[in-house]
């Protein structure tokens, strides 16, 4: 309690330790003060007050013993003379007078007459004194007997105002003396508080300057005693200190360029996903600024944002994810998710390497792996070709020979089946002569979107009740080989309808795009295997049944739309159907 009422008491006076101290001092000085002043006055009094009663008391006692002779002969003039000789060598009698047992005044010393309301206060004879209150001061009233009261009693006035001066002056020069003392301890006060300040003060500034980044600053406190131990200890504090935020600083530098020499983007997030920093690699990747987006969730990151965590768990998962830039685009990236060590370890350290460089890499080396495979076998199929070409028509000519010859049914039905599967093996080489010479394309401007309906012309009779849609947009002319074109066409669509069963459609859409145009062909047939995806276009790779096919349509798909620099993708699931999409350059 008396603690927070000093305290209250400092913050009022404000000001620093010197101006503190100096009030303090002047508020005990003229505390002692006033409290010697009041214990003064209170001794004083007591003892004066004592010293009059007492002279009071004597001085009655005396006149009444001086004056029992006069009393007894009546004689007055001596009475008047004894008392007012009294009187005037005792400056603190206000009066005295002499009365006969039946108090009767015998003898006075008052100038205009005896009051005779003292006759009144002086009934009761039961006191020695009175305290009367004469309108000009206070008296006291001290009566003795005569002769045990037989002959009357003298009574002295004694007045207090000589004592009250007294006690009076005494105050002015104990308060004189207090304020003169004051005034030397508001000096003493200042003086001794600037010098006992001054450690404090070089503390305090040495503090003021060590906020302001000015670390190793030292100070002088120009003492022995336990403000020197305490500079010395700010001084070591202050050195150790600048030490240790300079190896700190060399530290963050050392880590701020091993991080920003990483081409990975380091993040580091709190507890709520929160960025906290990240390196120049996320920003250059991202292509947002530290400020833009320290603060913001990592959330903002991932495409969509909901992408960046797995459903029912709040924590990112890592794996290849897909990102979104501050433009907009999007890319795939890969994920590594640390914990923070250390020992609250509320956040996390996210690494996203971006893989777009490295997806278009496998996707050129498995598209030169293509292309190399099916030079390979192209080569190899112009070879067999052509050794398998001539039996071929050997054999299908002396078939036929025969045939017009006549022989028995059973024979000729043998060699019908001959002939048959000669034609048949014929086709399969000249489907591998196409496959292996793929010539080059005879460029000339061409619309994709007539080349679409003159396919659909041509296989119309193959539908059988499968319903083809067509969204067939507006396209810029391209160069490109119409036939080549109606062949890539054909075989997709071909494929399509083979692959349907029941209720089948197809929808076949053209876009066109700034530096592209985009064929997609849509069935709702079987599907392929997500293990055969990879290899559809591989020559001679086919699902069909023995008899069905060579599995060499899509291979020369392939071949055809590389030679026109353009892509193939597909995108299928088995029992929900296939999509086959064209990219070719305008």
């Amino acid at each position: 309690m008396l603690i927070d009422r000093v305290n209250k008491i400092n913050n009022y006076i404000g000001g620093g330790l010197t101006k503190k101290f100096i009030v303090w001092i002047i508020v005990i000085i003229m505390l002692l003060g006033a409290l010697t002043t009041v214990f003064v006055q209170m001794s004083l009094n007591r003892t004066l007050s004592e010293e009059l009663r007492e002279r009071g008391q004597v001085i009655s006692r005396n006149l009444a013993a001086g004056s029992v002779e006069s009393i007894l002969t009546e004689d007055t003039v001596n009475l008047h003379r004894l008392i007012e000789t009294i009187k005037k060598t005792e400056n603190d009698i206000k009066y005295i007078y002499i009365t006969d047992e039946k108090g009767k005044v015998l003898a006075h010393t008052f100038d205009r007459g005896f009051p005779e309301e003292l006759l009144i206060v002086h009934m009761d004879m039961s006191s020695t004194s009175h305290l009367l209150d004469t309108g000009d001061g206070y008296v006291i009233d001290f009566s003795s007997p005569i002769l045990g009261g037989r002959a009357g009693f003298i009574h002295v006035g004694m007045d207090e105002t000589s004592m009250q001066e007294k006690i009076t002056r005494t105050s002015y020069i104990i308060i004189a003396l207090t304020l003169i003392a004051g005034a030397l301890g508001i000096l003493m006060a200042y003086i001794a508080g600037d010098y006992l300040t001054r450690p404090i003060r070089a503390l305090v500034k040495g503090a003021e300057e060590v906020g302001k980044g000015n670390l190793g600053y030292q100070i002088e406190s120009g003492t022995t005693d336990e403000t020197h131990i305490l500079s010395e200890a700010f001084n070591q504090m202050s050195c150790n200190l600048n030490k240790s935020i300079s190896e700190l600083r060399t530290s963050k530098d050392r880590y701020k360029k091993l991080v920003d020499g990483i081409s990975d983007a380091v993040i580091l997030i709190d507890s709520q996903k929160k960025i906290l920093s990240w390196n120049k690699a996320a920003q250059d990747i991202f292509g947002w600024s530290g400020a833009e987006v320290i603060g913001r969730k990592i959330d903002m990151l991932f495409y969509p944002p909901s992408g960046a965590v797995t459903s029912g768990n709040p924590e990112i998962q890592g794996g290849e994810r897909v990102f979104t830039k501050k433009n907009g685009k999007t890319f795939p990236g890969f994920v590594r998710n640390r914990p923070l060590k250390d020992n609250e370890n509320t956040g996390n350290v996210v690494v996203i390497s971006d893989v777009t460089d490295q997806k278009e890499m496998v996707k050129l080396e498995k598209q030169l792996s293509q292309s190399e495979k099916l030079a390979t076998i192209g080569k190899l199929a112009a070879g067999i070709a052509h050794e398998i070409n001539n039996p071929l028509t050997s054999i299908s000519l002396h078939t036929q020979i025969m045939l017009k010859k006549t022989w028995d049914e059973k024979t000729n039905g043998r060699l019908k089946i001959i002939n048959k599967e000669a034609n048949r093996a014929a086709r399969i080489v000249k489907e591998l002569l196409e496959f292996a010479r793929q010539s080059e394309p005879k460029l000339s401007s061409v619309n994709i979107n007539n080349e679409i309906e003159k396919v659909l012309k041509i296989l119309d009779p193959q539908l059988n009740g499968i319903r083809v849609t067509t969204d067939l947009k507006p396209l810029p002319l391209i160069l490109a080989d119409g036939e080549q074109i109606q062949q890539v066409i054909m075989n997709m669509l071909t494929n399509s309808i083979q692959s349907i069963t029941t209720a089948g459609e197809i929808v076949i859409e053209t876009i066109a795009k700034p530096d592209k145009v985009e064929i997609s062909i849509t069935d709702n047939g079987c599907g392929i295997p997500h293990d055969n995806i990879g290899r559809i276009f591989d020559p001679f790779f086919t699902t069909k049944r023995p008899g069905e096919g060579t599995g060499l349509g899509l291979s020369i798909c392939y071949g055809i739309i590389k030679k026109h620099n353009g892509s193939i993708d597909v995108k299928s699931e088995v029992g929900a159907g296939t999509t086959f999409t064209v990219k070719l350059p305008v």
